[in-house]
């Protein structure tokens, strides 16, 4: 008994040193420590304290586990607070640096300096009257090339390109209603030889091709009459912006558009002269000569007008192109 009683003091003074020194809680010390204190206890209590310290062992070791995940879950804030103040230095540190491009757009508010800038914008009324100008020269451009197109066109003329005429294209006649985009001057009809005209006449395409076909018959009439070439044909009107007649009122005359010419008289090359005003009522050789040149003029012409016309061609014989009758093939020869 005495030697049982000096074991459970020594083991009790080994719990009291042992239990302070281990890392491990204070209870699992005193299992210990009851584990060497039933080697000195009978069967019977050995398993009933055996018994009562699995239990113990349970309830300690259920008690550290709950104490765990209850301060796991007291951490759990915590660990989530934890990042949140790593990321804020970097954060803090970026927002003064979106701080500071807003700081750096004050450095550079200076911009009113960039106001009067914008004056000299207000000086583009000046440069606006040269677009002025140049919409000036626009319309001037264009009449060149209207101008370019019809002399282009009037090269068109076959007399002309043949050498059936002699002459040279001059610049589109306009003048209101009257006009011609494609006007020829002639000084002479025919060849072999040509017939010239005393003065240059005015006149379209059209009249100059009839008036080369007219040129035959008329220095053959010449030949017949007076046995002699024609020097030079005298005219009246050609181009003229008029009425019929000169009238003030009534249709146009067909020399408003360059397609009328009037015979005045003939200069022949053995020096003799004839004219209409003498010569449709003169000698026999001139009534012959004339009334020759008249009918040539009808089977060449659309419009033939003399002497016994009206009395406005008693010194002319008015010749054209005009357009009679529906389709334009109606002759007038008076």
């Amino acid at each position: 008994m005495c030697r049982n009683g000096l074991f459970t003091i020594i083991a009790a003074a080994l719990c009291l040193f042992i239990a302070p020194d281990m890392d491990m809680p204070t209870i699992s010390g005193q299992a210990k420590a009851e584990n060497i204190l039933d080697v000195f206890k009978p069967k019977t209590t050995r398993k009933r304290t055996t018994r009562t310290r699995r239990t113990a062992q349970r309830k300690q070791s259920q008690r550290p586990r709950r104490s765990s995940t209850s301060a796991g879950t007291k951490a759990a804030p915590a660990l989530g607070a934890v990042p949140v103040p790593q990321p804020k230095p970097g954060s803090e540190e970026a927002k003064p640096a979106e701080k500071q491009p807003q700081t750096e757009q004050k450095g550079p508010a200076p911009t009113p300096e960039e106001k009067p800038q914008a004056e000299p914008q207000g000086t583009p009324p000046v440069p606006a009257t040269p677009p002025a100008k140049t919409d000036d020269a626009a319309p001037h451009d264009e009449k060149t090339v209207e101008e370019k197109d019809e002399r282009v066109y009037q090269a068109a003329c076959p007399a002309l390109m043949n050498g059936d005429v002699q002459g040279k294209l001059v610049a589109p006649l306009s003048d209101g209603i009257c006009g011609e985009r494609s006007p020829l001057s002639l000084t002479a009809i025919g060849k072999e030889p040509s017939l010239p005209f005393a003065s240059p006449i005015i006149t379209n395409c059209a009249m100059a091709v009839t008036l080369a076909q007219w040129s035959s018959g008329v220095r053959a009439a010449a030949l017949k009459s007076f046995g002699s070439e024609i020097e030079a044909i005298g005219t009246g009107s050609d181009y003229q912006c008029r009425k019929v007649n000169g009238a003030s009122s009534g249709r146009t005359s067909e020399h408003a558009f360059a397609n009328a010419l009037d015979i005045m008289s003939f200069r022949l090359k053995n020096g003799r002269t004839t004219e209409l005003a003498t010569g449709w009522d003169g000698t026999p050789e001139e009534k012959e000569f004339w009334r020759a040149v008249h009918k040539t003029s009808c089977d060449m012409f659309m419009t033939v007008i003399g002497p016994d016309g009206d009395a406005a061609h008693k010194t002319n014989l008015h010749l054209d192109q005009g357009c009679h009758g529906g389709n334009c093939t109606s002759r007038i020869c008076q």
